[in-house]
């Protein structure tokens, strides 16, 4: 069967000695990363868990998070892993969602939970203490022998949280065959093997980060950890250099740091042999750079969704064509459908909704988003909207109805003019993204103030400071008479968002950063 736990042990029969993880200057070979990942199993459950069940990852990049995650496949138990960017809002509503019976965190994170402590198991890494609540005196004595437990591949293997469309962050329900699917067709596609050296950039409490480490770990590739807590260009250069990776995937704020290295001298352009870059399009310019310093290695761009897995891909080549997410992956089914839910046309613009064998399961505790997302025949939809070519290129309009990239970082504007709302001064809200160089995208929200009030533009800031992650914060908030409105009355977001650069300069920025 399809199994993460089958998987991994069988790469540490073939690459026994091979260094599987690494992590700043620590390592585990194929058989230490089975072994360890059976013990970590073997303590879950003799904490009482049963199979099903789940369990709160809240940890940092490392070899913690990476063998949680396995060892919890071992188990039949399901991670749910948490942004450590969100507010304490929201972490707490997506433990409570998921309806997890432990948390595992880094110790750094034990004042914040203290209070959870008296109503579930939770335990810390790396504690400095001995004690109940200390996970590496409940993991180190027990045995590393594998489990008699049957595991089969439909199971759950992780729930990942993303914020929906309505606000709340919905549980996409992955199984351990739809994510071992998505290694094995990047594979397929990419032409990555046990001879290459992966580097995991990205946070893993995100899906793409924890695809690249699973991908890596059962083929038997190394897998090289990003080990600082945040991203910085000379660190993202030197654990390149210093490990010689020759694959890895970027969001395009990071290739054009990529870029800057490779022209300046600071990389070897001949070991980076794949290239992956997905959430946001690349311009022509960024291409080509990349293109041209790095003449060896292949450019991809990766169209997918937590709920999706990868679900098309494109090669870039100097000259090829621009702005499209490219042709669906081995396996993968991608339909134009109409708001009836019919086929459009080739050619026009309609919602892209996907089939296939890497899609998730559903949303977890909530059979409406489910229904909604998906058709009766299989095919899922996370609300992109896009169009197919006469030669089957997918090219997307619109993402996640007016998502906003920042730095990698999914925002839905929804969620935070949500928050915005809850101030009394403030009667509509409307939130939208403006192009960064560095980041991406900025947020900025604007607002009209409800009839008789004033509307106190730090008090906004303070509240989107104690109930967002940093990167949902507005950059700018600003205070407007109306905003414009639709037939149906609703704020027409894309249109406020042109008036707004439009007021303030062609290329969207505020070059003093200040609200108003």
């Amino acid at each position: 069967m399809l199994t993460v736990g089958d998987a991994l042990h069988g790469a540490a029969l073939r690459y026994r000695d091979k260094q599987a993880l690494i992590f700043g200057d620590q390592s585990w070979t194929f058989q230490e990363l089975d072994k360890r990942t059976n013990r970590i199993a073997r303590a879950l459950l003799a904490q009482g868990l049963k199979k099903g069940q789940r369990v709160g990852l809240l940890l940092p990049n490392g070899l913690d998070m990476a063998e949680a995650y396995f060892g919890l496949a071992k188990a039949g138990l399901i991670g749910v892993p948490i942004n450590l960017r969100w507010s304490e809002e929201e972490i707490r509503y997506a433990l409570m969602d998921s309806q997890i019976s432990m948390i595992v965190a880094e110790k750094d994170l034990r004042p914040a939970l203290a209070s959870v402590e008296n109503l579930l198991p939770v335990f810390y890494t790396h504690l400095n203490e001995s004690g109940a609540h200390n996970w590496d005196d409940i993991v180190a004595p027990v045995d590393d022998s594998p489990l008699a437990l049957t595991v089969t591949e439909e199971d759950p293997w992780v729930i990942v949280y993303t914020s929906g469309t309505t606000g709340k962050p919905k549980g996409a329900v992955r199984s351990h065959v739809s994510n071992l699917m998505i290694a094995l067709t990047l594979v397929a596609e990419l032409g990555i093997s046990s001879d290459d050296t992966g580097l995991a950039l990205l946070p893993m409490f995100h899906v793409n980060s924890l695809w690249v480490v699973t991908l890596s770990v059962i083929i038997g590739a190394t897998c090289v950890i990003y080990p600082h807590r945040s991203i910085h260009p000379q660190h993202i250069v030197d654990e390149m250099n210093q490990h010689r990776v020759t694959y890895s995937m970027f969001v395009p704020a990071l290739l054009s740091f990529l870029a800057d290295a490779v022209e300046a001298g600071k990389m070897d352009a001949k070991t980076l042999k794949v290239i992956l870059t997905a959430s946001a399009p690349l311009d022509s310019t960024l291409r080509d750079r990349i293109l041209n310093g790095f003449p060896q290695a292949r450019l991809y761009d990766i169209y997918g969704a937590t709920e999706y897995g990868a679900c098309t891909v494109i090669r870039h080549r100097p000259g090829g064509p621009l702005g499209s997410v490219g042709y669906p992956i081995v396996g993968q089914n991608v339909r134009i459908l109409n708001e009836e839910r019919q086929d459009v046309p080739t050619g026009e613009i309609g919602e892209v909704f996907v089939k296939g064998p890497t899609l998730m399961t559903e949303y977890f505790n909530n059979p409406t988003a489910s229904q909604e997302g998906f058709t009766e025949d299989g095919y899922l939809s996370v609300g992109d909207m896009g169009y197919v070519t006469a030669d089957g290129l997918l090219y997307l309009v619109d993402r996640k109805q007016d998502m906003i990239i920042m730095a990698g970082e999914n925002v839905y504007p929804v969620e935070v003019e949500s928050v915005l709302l809850r101030s009394p001064d403030v009667g509509q809200a409307t939130v939208f993204g403006v192009a960064d160089p560095r980041r991406g995208e900025r947020v900025v929200a604007l607002v009209v103030p409800r009839a008789g009030r004033q509307v106190d533009v730090q008090s906004l800031h303070a509240l989107a400071k104690s109930s967002l992650a940093d990167y949902k914060r507005p950059y700018i908030i600003e205070v407007v008479d109306s905003l414009p409105l639709g037939a149906s009355g609703k704020v027409v977001r894309r249109l406020a968002r042109d008036q707004w650069i439009q007021r303030s300069g062609s290329d969207g920025q505020d070059p003093e950063g200040a609200s108003k």
